[in-house]
């Protein structure tokens, strides 16, 4: 019995020795997760919105609140700041606007192509049949009507005065883009349910005009550095297919490119201008070659979201859900099917790539805190 019991204790050494081998000689794995890339800059403030100008500066809106007496007030900061991390507040809030009551919140930001000006979507809210003085408004809590409109801006903060307009702002516009010229806006304005009416307007004389007369648009992606936009035109006198068309914002002629089988949003152009991607349905993204019509449109099996595209158009940058909610960023590759997530598959609120698909901006849940990444 002890002669088993000693040739069983032997046995085990053997194995447990032949074990430690086996570890010893193994490679060494760490067991650590691979650190977080450090970002290039941060801006640790509220960021609501944020917009990356053609010569990298970002201008971005910091939410600030405020409650006088009974009624509590949101004017967003604004500020520039470079790629390289300075930083300068253009907009006081407190000041942009002569009204103290003005209620608003920046929503996002249009550079013009020199970089020198600046259009602003934001939302406002307004007193409705504000009662007694002035003292007795802020008392009392009163009843308010949401507003969007589109607020002008030097880059050095100084407001653009529209002629005629209230406070300088461009009431119920939306999607604005400054054309090549600096000098005039195009915005679009809702003509009844899901449907656009695209305008143009010089800030010097306030004087709006419709173009492309009689047409209607579910979409509308501005080309601004050649003066023309992409568009899905829906028809609302006749029942027909979505239609996807080039525009020419300047001399005001209409190209057909191709009918949509089905169009579910997210129309957006690529960095060359030669092609355009949106969703077709819930969980199909679309691209096709604007410039060769007739070359079959790819086709990816992806759940809708927002994106943007690389510098090399092979692939775009995913934020799959609702654009109001976090979500991880994903690179989906357009003509090899690969899925590969951005920065540790972290989640953010917001992302942008910039105009030279050298960096990326994020913004994180919850505060907003601003990172600029670098991509490869």
């Amino acid at each position: 019995m002890i002669e088993k019991r000693r040739q069983a204790v032997d046995r085990f050494a053997l194995g447990l020795l032949a074990l430690l081998a086996a570890i010893a000689a193994a490679p060494l794995v760490s067991s650590r997760l691979p650190a977080q890339e450090k970002p290039a800059m941060m801006i640790n403030e509220d960021v609501q919105a944020f917009a990356i100008s053609q010569d990298n500066r970002i201008v971005y809106a910091v939410q600030r609140m405020r409650k006088v007496k009974k009624v509590r007030l949101e004017r967003d900061d604004m500020w520039i700041s470079t790629s390289d991390g300075k930083q300068k507040k253009i907009v006081d809030g407190e000041k942009f606007f002569t009204d103290p009551l003005l209620n608003y919140q920046v929503q996002s930001f249009a550079w013009s192509q020199g970089g020198h000006r600046i259009a602003i979507m934001m939302t406002t809210a307004e007193m409705v049949q504000p009662r007694g003085t002035r003292d007795e408004q802020l008392d009392e809590e009163q009843p308010v009507r949401g507003l969007v409109a589109v607020c002008l801006m030097e880059d050095d903060g100084r407001q653009i005065p529209i002629q005629g307009m209230k406070d300088g702002l461009l009431d119920d516009a939306f999607n604005a883009a400054w054309i090549d010229d600096g000098n005039t806006l195009l915005y679009l304005a809702k003509t009844g349910a899901d449907f656009w009416q695209i305008n143009s307007m010089r800030p010097a004389d306030g004087k709006s005009k419709p173009l492309f007369s009689g047409h209607t648009f579910a979409a509308v992606v501005w080309d601004a550095k050649h003066n023309q936009a992409f568009a899905v035109e829906e028809s609302t006198t006749i029942i027909a297919p979505p239609t996807l068309v080039k525009l020419d914002l300047v001399h005001e002629t209409r190209t057909r490119i191709a009918p949509l089988d089905s169009f579910a949003g997210n129309l957006t152009l690529s960095p060359s201008a030669t092609k355009v991607g949106y969703f077709r349905d819930g969980d199909t993204l679309e691209v096709r070659d604007v410039v060769n019509p007739a070359a079959p449109p790819i086709q990816v099996r992806v759940a809708t979201g927002m994106f943007e595209w690389s510098r090399d158009e092979r692939r775009i940058l995913l934020k799959r859900g609702d654009p109001q909610r976090s979500a991880n960023l994903v690179w989906i590759g357009l003509y090899d099917g690969q899925f590969v997530p951005l920065l540790h598959d972290l989640e953010f609120h917001d992302f942008a790539i910039s105009p030279d698909g050298g960096f990326v901006a994020v913004t994180e849940p919850g505060k907003r805190s601003l990172m600029l990444y670098h991509l490869q």
